[in-house]
């Protein structure tokens, strides 16, 4: 009877025991999945978010640089720094100043939607010419200290707007003056309201780090407000590097926000993202529910069947059969997990021969799992050399640090392009020896497209599609390293339309703008494929001619171009007709560097329109002339 009772109770204990072996065995499983997977979805969010708030600051920036471009293009006029100059030196008065400055304020307004207003103030702080909605500088004497243009949000009149200002300095860098310029923030206003993304929670912030002052999209949506950062954003700002991007995790009570933050303007400003930390990261947690939950549901399910399972074994004192009851319960709930994720798993052999998958895998990759078993990695998905090269040396690192994460580019079953943010993880048996290899991964090409696109808008003319005056200068400075290395000439046009203004004016800016890209697409038609042509803004055009085997090609080109624009042009059913004139300046025998060819080629443009319009003139070191 005790023997019997032994038994029973070695028999309970061994039940109970196998059951707990289950649900553990199950739960661990199911924690190292799904730490895995969760891992991998928050790391991609994250790395999305950030790339996507970089790209956002990448155009901020160049926003900034071509307000900043623009207050440049006023102030470098060589007669500008004449007239003060005698102002300064008394052989002008300021009445004759006046009418010298008010016609080309004039102009220089006209130049870009933006630009709403523009100062002048002479060399102490006095206004010379106000044109347009101008507001007044209150800090005078912090002009003295000024060497470059300097801008930021500023309030005006009710609301909010950016205001550059820039030193007119002579020869020996003495301020002569000052050039203020005010600008509309609705491209602005569109940045940041994009920040938001799929968040409607999120907010998007433009935070001056040294003053600490926020501007944020009111409420309406159309216009800016600014505050104080510590009022409104619940981050630790102390946290913030502002010489590179980051995140801000929440790390005390009371904080429930997550903040990302990139540069803009070389640290002067930050582009802020805040986002409540759980409705940031609800993607995630949805994505792992699913799984989760199954393998709940299984659990207590799993643990009956074993035990019902078991019983037999016990009676049989079958170890071999109690085995794999156990191993078949636990093969059962990692499938669950395996299925239920909705990341692609792929599971490969050592020489990447695809093994396993699951449904995400095909839903991704349109490639069914019957197509896929026994194939080779690099002939299912097309690798290039380079592409299995970069597989290969992934392996290679697998054998030091048994994982590896980052980017692969595929191609799905219909042969496109597929970007995966991928997860490869090494399995090796008890003698260190590979046993397969686990690929998780997500589909990032709409994220990847989107940055690319982000990126080309960040360096092209939004009006003509051509590059802009950041990309031309990068251009320029690769042309001039280019022509050092092959001991060859280049040369830079800086070619203004004769009479658009007066285009403008009467047909409208519609007409106007219609009338720049005929003008942008007669222009890289008349050009060889390694040449370029971008708008710097308004009616002026750039055109970088490379690999000339002497300066006379560039005056060739020149004559091409006015003979191209003195067609007319059909607008609207009307005969517009206008001009061109051009100034060149060639390298290396007018300037050493790209900001240099630009004046001088600004400069000599200016000797063409004084010459009568519809010409060129190469650069000199005589004082170009200002048309009249």
């Amino acid at each position: 009877m005790s023997e019997r009772f032994s038994i029973r109770q070695i028999r309970r204990k061994a039940m109970a025991l196998a059951v707990f072996g289950v649900l553990v065995s199950g739960v661990l499983v199911a924690v190292v999945t799904a730490v895995a997977i969760y891992q991998s979805a928050r790391d991609g969010l994250e790395r999305s978010t950030m790339m996507g708030i970089q790209a956002q600051a990448v155009a901020l920036d160049n926003l900034v640089q071509r307000y900043e471009g623009i207050a440049r293009q006023v102030t470098s006029r060589t007669e500008i720094r004449s007239r003060l100059a005698d102002y300064v030196a008394g052989t002008l008065s300021f009445q004759e100043l006046v009418e010298f400055t008010e016609p080309r304020l004039g102009d220089a307004l006209g130049s870009s939607r933006a630009l709403v207003g523009l100062s002048r103030l002479g060399p102490f702080g006095e206004v010379i010419v106000d044109a347009g909605e101008t507001a007044e500088v209150s800090d005078v004497s912090a002009l003295d200290g000024m060497t470059g243009v300097e801008s930021r949000l500023v309030p005006f009149d009710g609301r909010i707007v950016w205001r550059a200002t820039a030193p007119i300095l002579d020869k020996d860098g003495r301020r002569l003056g000052t050039d203020v310029l005010f600008f509309e923030v609705d491209s602005l206003v569109e940045l940041l309201s994009d920040t938001r993304g799929q968040d409607v929670l999120s907010r998007g912030y433009l935070l001056d780090f040294r003053e600490r002052r926020l501007v944020r999209v009111n409420e309406t949506g159309d216009g800016l407000v600014m505050g104080e950062a510590e009022r409104t954003i619940a981050s630790d700002l102390a946290q913030i590097d502002p010489d590179r991007a980051g995140v801000v995790w929440p790390e005390h009570e009371g904080q429930s926000q997550v903040l990302f933050y990139a540069p803009v303007g070389g640290g002067r400003c930050l582009l802020l993202i805040e986002a409540p930390f759980w409705s940031f990261y609800q993607p995630v947690v949805e994505r792992l529910s699913l799984p989760l939950l199954l393998v709940l549901l299984l659990l207590p399910l799993v643990a009956f069947l074993s035990g019902r399972a078991l019983r037999p074994v016990l009676k049989r004192l079958s170890s071999q059969a109690e085995a794999l009851e156990r191993s078949a319960g636990e093969l059962r709930l990692a499938a669950s997990v395996f299925d239920g994720t909705g990341e692609a798993i792929m599971i490969t052999s050592p020489h990447h021969r695809i093994l396993r998958v699951n449904p995400a895998f095909s839903r991704i990759t349109g490639f069914a799992a019957d197509e896929v078993l026994g194939r080779p990695l690099s002939e299912l998905f097309q690798l290039d050399d380079r592409q299995a090269a970069q597989l290969e040396s992934v392996c290679r690192q697998l054998g030091q640090e048994h994982v590896w994460q980052g980017e692969m580019v595929y191609r799905n079953k219909r042969g496109e392009l597929l970007t995966a943010l991928q997860t490869i993880s090494e399995v090796v048996d008890e003698h260190g020896k590979v046993d397969y290899f686990i690929h998780i991964f997500n589909d990032i090409t709409a994220t990847k497209a989107a940055e690319q696109r982000i990126r080309y808008q960040a360096h092209h003319d939004p009006l003509t599609d051509l590059p802009n005056r950041a990309s031309l200068r990068y251009r320029i400075d690769q042309a001039v390293a280019r022509a050092d290395s092959e001991d060859s000439a280049l040369a830079v046009l800086f070619l203004d339309l004769d009479h658009f203004k007066e285009v403008n004016d009467r047909k409208g800016h519609a007409v106007g703008d219609h009338l720049l890209r005929d003008v942008a697409g007669r222009l890289a038609g008349l050009l060889r494929h390694e040449d370029t042509v971008g708008r710097l803004g308004g009616d002026e055009f750039l055109i970088l001619l490379e690999g000339l085997p002497a300066s006379r090609f560039a005056g060739q080109v020149a004559e091409k171009v006015i003979e191209a624009l003195t067609r007319p042009f059909v607008l609207d059913g009307e005969v517009v007709e206008i001009g061109a004139s051009i100034g060149i300046a060639v390298y290396p025998d007018h300037a050493p560097d790209a900001d240099a060819l630009i004046n001088h080629a600004d400069a000599a443009m200016y000797d063409a329109k004084a010459s009568g319009r519809n010409t060129y003139r190469y650069f000199d070191e005589r004082p170009a002339a200002v048309p009249t």
